[in-house]
Parts: structure tokens; sequence; C-alpha cells
């Protein structure tokens, strides 16, 4: 019999996933999941981890809690680790208990890994500490989720305490009638209130206001579950604390089509981090995978070579993986020499403990090539020059080098075409949106899978011939970066910035 891990996948942001439900999951053979998860959260199982959704919305469950039991208990006959990972914390209002009673009564190991719950992280987020010296002395937190056509059954008599923040979960609709209920069990009808919709992700909004008029704002404000409910006078200081929401990027979308490279993202990868890190909620659209070429007759073909050049770290990912293929000793290519392309690439070699002899000054193709000819033509030597890229590279670096040097091109890897999920925009509501674009293969592909109904009002190139490629497009604007760097991109991204209020503060 196998063993059930109850994890906390925390509160919706990905990064307050803890360390050691992350390593559960990775290691998981099956996942029983909810549904307020990040799908990013599913990427991370190994290959041929069954996962299995039980999701659960207001009044619409896809599997009744006695099923999940029954589920949990199967499957632990079935496999070695089952990690049932739920959204915030297993035991905050989770029904973690539940399951792992039914579980130990039939003598299947448990384990419970805590969660960071909504009930701390979505205030902090919004700004809202949920204790604070002279103001706050500890919190309640209360369900205030109901059975269907039923009142809530909550005993406002004990929640009286100016001094106690005041939490409640599941409870969007009811946002009034527990505010008309603090009331009347005498809590002041000045204190205050805020709603937080989809807390701690990019797409959180929040409504603040009094007891009193809180009603009248919701109708507004049209927030949507998962929401959180915070009474208190903390609640004050959302306005001086309230640095999430005030990140240069927050309440912008930005799609970003990228490429798959060793089960991981492509140089996008930084671009997307960081796009996250400034608040943008980003659209990640998978169009390509790369893999390398086996290169036959590999170390005949590089021994005798005084240059061995990279225009990307994906050439030299290629070059190490076909000398461990050849089963090459690293030492045959004691005195030859290796360019790269820019900065990055040179990071990516030296992960193989190389150093560069050669970086541009421009961090360009034409850069590269250009100021590689300057130095072979003073050369006393006839070189001899290996130049590694992809099977679809294109011919500048070739023309400009031709002639200089005996060179010798090496289809190393390739860009494959992958079909674009069309389920992928379900989660975006937006006819128009930005996006970002680092290759030209990129344009093509992403344009040829884009829905009819959305276009793009705003691209973002990374350099000439990406631009190039989003002319020939529908696109509203182009703005091409100062240097063919993703750094560059970034800051042209920022210097457009247009800021989407999403608050409804006191008035």
């Amino acid at each position: 019999m196998g063993k059930v891990v109850l994890a906390g996948a925390g509160s919706g942001d990905t990064g307050l996933l803890t360390l050691k439900t992350k390593a559960y999951v990775e290691n998981a053979d099956c996942l029983v999941y909810d549904r307020l998860l990040s799908p990013k959260l599913l990427d991370l199982t190994k290959p041929g981890c069954e996962q299995i959704y039980v999701g659960k919305e207001n009044h619409k469950h896809i599997m009744k809690q006695e099923d999940i039991n029954q589920l949990l208990f199967e499957k632990s006959r079935q496999y070695e680790l089952v990690v049932r990972l739920k959204g915030g914390d297993p035991y905050v209002f989770g029904r973690g208990g539940e399951e792992a009673l039914y579980l130990v009564e039939r003598q299947v190991p448990v384990e419970v890994v805590p969660g960071v719950s909504s009930s701390i992280a979505a205030l902090a987020d919004a700004g809202i500490p949920i204790t604070h010296r002279g103001i706050a002395k500890g919190f309640q937190v209360i369900t205030a989720h109901s059975r269907k056509d039923e009142e809530m059954e909550i005993d406002y008599s004990r929640l009286t305490d100016e001094t106690v923040t005041c939490v409640f979960l599941m409870g969007l609709a009811h946002v009034k009638s527990i505010a008309a209920g603090l009331i009347k069990a005498g809590r002041s009808a000045d204190t205050p209130i805020a709603v937080i919709s989809n807390g701690t992700t990019p797409t959180q909004s929040k409504c603040v206001g009094t007891l009193e008029n809180i009603g009248v704002k919701m109708e507004q404000a049209k927030l949507k579950s998962p929401a959180t409910i915070v009474v208190g006078n903390v609640v004050a200081l959302q306005d001086k604390l309230n640095f999430f929401e005030k990140r240069p990027l927050f309440g912008r979308k930005i799609v970003v089509p990228y490429i798959e490279e060793d089960s991981a993202l492509h140089g996008e990868n930084r671009i997307i981090s960081k796009l996250e890190e400034l608040g943008a909620d980003v659209l990640a659209v998978k169009v390509g995978r790369i893999e390398p070429v086996i290169i036959e007759e590999f170390e005949k073909k590089i021994s005798s070579m005084d240059w061995i050049l990279f225009t990307s770290k994906n050439g030299v990912k290629a070059f190490f993986f076909n000398l461990k293929y050849a089963r090459m000793d690293v030492r045959k290519l004691a005195g030859c020499k290796f360019g790269v392309v820019g900065k990055h690439t040179a990071e990516e070699l030296e992960k193989h403990n190389l150093c560069a002899d050669f970086i541009p000054k421009i961090e360009t193709g034409e850069g590269f090539a250009t100021e590689l000819r300057e130095h072979f033509l003073h050369s006393d030597n006839d070189e001899n020059v290996c130049l590694f890229s992809a099977k679809e590279a294109s011919q500048e670096v070739i023309d400009i080098l031709q002639g200089c040097c005996h060179l010798h091109k090496i289809a190393a890897y390739e860009n494959i075409e992958v079909p674009v999920e069309k389920e992928i925009w379900q989660s975006t509501e937006e006819t128009e949106v930005e996006a970002v674009f680092t290759s030209a293969s990129n344009v093509k592909r992403f344009f040829l899978a884009l829905p009819k109904n959305v276009s793009v009002k705003t691209a973002y190139s990374i350099g000439p011939m990406t631009t190039q490629a989003l002319q020939e497009e529908e696109v509203g604007t182009v703005v091409q970066a100062e240097a063919c760097s993703y750094d560059a991109i970034v800051e042209k991204i920022l210097d457009n910035r247009k800021r989407k209020p999403q608050n409804y503060p006191i008035s």
C-alpha cells in the first residue's frame, strides 16, 4: 500500500509553493488536485504521473467529498506515492482532516504538508497586515460558505471585538449579509472592510469600503471568485502597504510565445520571470520545441578546427550533447578557440568550464560576424572555422564570414513547430493583447494559431528580423528594443506602461 500526502499548494501565486510540496509533486505517481491551482503546478509532475481533477466550485462538484475519499484510498493501493494537492492549506477549510481520518481508519500511511493560506497571503498582497501592534491583537478566520439555498451559520456575536481582524473565506456572494450581520451584532458601521479577488495573482483586484457601504460598492466592482473578505481597522493600512499592486506592470496582460527547451522555457523564461516580477499577468504560449541534431562523424568534423562559433545557447548545448554522444575526449579540443554571439551564450559555455575567446561588442548576429571577419582578415593563419547553428538559421553570419576563413556550418539543433493548444486562450477575455516576440519564427507560428477574435494591438520585438516578420502581420504597433537582448525588450515594455486601476477605495 502506498502513501498519501495531503499538501497545500498555497493561495494562487506559484512562488508560494513550499519546497517540500514541490518535491512531493515532482515525485508523485498520482496527483489528485483541486480547482484553484495554477496549471504551472501540473507541469512539475514526472512523465507517467496520473493527474486527476476533483475541483469544486460553489454548489458545483466534479466529485463528492465521499467519492474523493474513496478515490484516494483506491489510488493508495495502486501507487507508491499519491499527492492530494489542495489550494491554500489542507486544514484551513480544505476538508483535509476528513480525508486524513478516512485514510487512517483504513491503515493508509498519511502525511500532511502545510500550505500558505489565502487568509494571510491574500491580505498581505492587498497591503493589509492581518495583525498590527496597536490596531489588531489577533485574528479570526471564518468560513462564509453556505449550503445551497440556506442561510450561513455564523454567530456574529463572537466577532464584535474591534481589536481582532475577521477574515471570511468562500463568501463572495454573502458580503452584504456579512456586513449587515456584523453591524447588527454591534460592530461599528464605519468599520473598514475589504474584499480581495484572486489574491496573490496578477489578476488580483479588491473593493474597499465600510460595513455600511460595501454592499453598494460591490455591485459596482463586479469582483469574481475566489475572494477573501477582511474586516477590521488594519484595512485602513492598505494604501500605504500596497506594494504588490503598485508594481509597474500590475494589471497588464502580456502574451509571450516561447520555445520549449530541455523541458523548460527557452530564453523567453527570463522575460516571463521578469515581467511577472514586475506585476504583469503573463500568458505563455508554446509555439515550438528545441531538439539537438545527432551529428555524424562529429569528432572528425571538429577535431581539426581552429575556431568553434556559437550564435546561441542552443548551439552550445547541442555541441556538448554531441560531444557526449560521440564519446569524444574533450582534451582533443586543446588549442581550439571559442567565439560566442553574446554574454548569455558565454554563460552557457562557462557551465562546461570553458571561457569564450571572443565576445563581440555588438551582441547581434551581424555584429558578431563583422567583428570576427576583421579578426580573420588580419590573422596570419588560414583559420578553419566551424559554426554551430540551427537548421533554419539565417544566412547573415555565413554571408559575412565567407571568404575570410574556411567556414564549415553544422546544423546542430532544430526548432520544431508544435501545435498551439486552443485551450490556452480560455484564460483571457481580452480581444486585444500585448505580445513579446524574440524571433521571426515565433511570429509566424503565433499568428497562424491566433484566434480570429483576438488581435495584437502592441508587439514588442527583439530585433530587426523579428520586426520585419511582425510588419507582415496585422499588428497595431510594433515596438523594437534598443538592443537585441531580453533586458532591452523588458525596458521597452516598461517605457510603454499603462496601468489598469483595479481598486475601489473608501469614499
